[in-house]
């Protein structure tokens, strides 16, 4: 049985920190709510104890007009800002070589994933892609990796780079390998690899 890589995409695959900060304070000047400094809105976007909707808005959930303006600013930030990370195209060309599988479970938008990844010039790479939608709960959830274990194989191991990540994996009983040539930030008693190199001599 192949082996299935899971990635998740920002802070993963993607540098997209001034991307997703920008997107979050247009909405907030939207909302006449005051402008965030970029490591707060970070630190709330991947931990699990938060709840970003609240934080960022003050809401549960925004309306779809506030979606559609969300991602429209979203994807022209991710177009103008962000950018695939060297360690990560060095794991995606290992993983080929190697015949794995390979997908992503990220938090962002199920509707902008595809066109963010083909601006990165790597969807071609990606067996299968799952993103945030009404129809599926989001990491530390574990539904994101359980549907692409499902339909790709049970011998997965999910990459990512915060505690949200660490817990999907966990919660999907899978192997969990922290990458932090991002944001540089360790987990505890998980694997934490700062290239790509150590990636490949962990992977289970």
């Amino acid at each position: 049985m192949s082996k299935v890589i899971i990635f998740d995409m920002d802070g993963t695959l993607i540098d997209s920190a001034k991307a997703i900060c920008e997107t979050i304070n247009y909405m907030r000047k939207g909302l006449n709510m005051p402008i965030l400094a970029n490591d707060d809105i970070i630190e709330i976007i991947n931990n699990p104890t938060k709840n970003y909707m609240i934080e960022f808005y003050g809401v549960e959930r925004i309306s779809n007009n506030m979606m559609k303006i969300f991602e429209e600013e979203y994807q022209k930030n991710y177009f103008l800002h962000a950018a695939i990370y060297n360690e990560a195209l060095n794991l995606i060309e290992y993983c080929q070589d190697m015949n794995y599988k390979m997908a992503v479970a990220s938090n962002a938008p199920n509707s902008s994933l595809k066109q963010i990844l083909t601006n990165a010039k790597i969807l071609d790479k990606f067996d299968m892609v799952v993103g945030a939608s009404d129809t599926i709960s989001c990491k530390p959830a574990p539904d994101m990796l359980n549907l692409i274990i499902d339909r790709l194989g049970s011998q997965a191991t999910f990459i990512g780079d915060s505690y949200k990540d660490a817990l999907a994996a966990k919660n999907a009983n899978i192997p969990y390998i922290n990458v932090i040539w991002g944001r540089d930030d360790k987990i505890q008693d998980v694997i934490n690899c700062k290239t790509a190199k150590e990636v490949i001599e962990k992977i289970i």
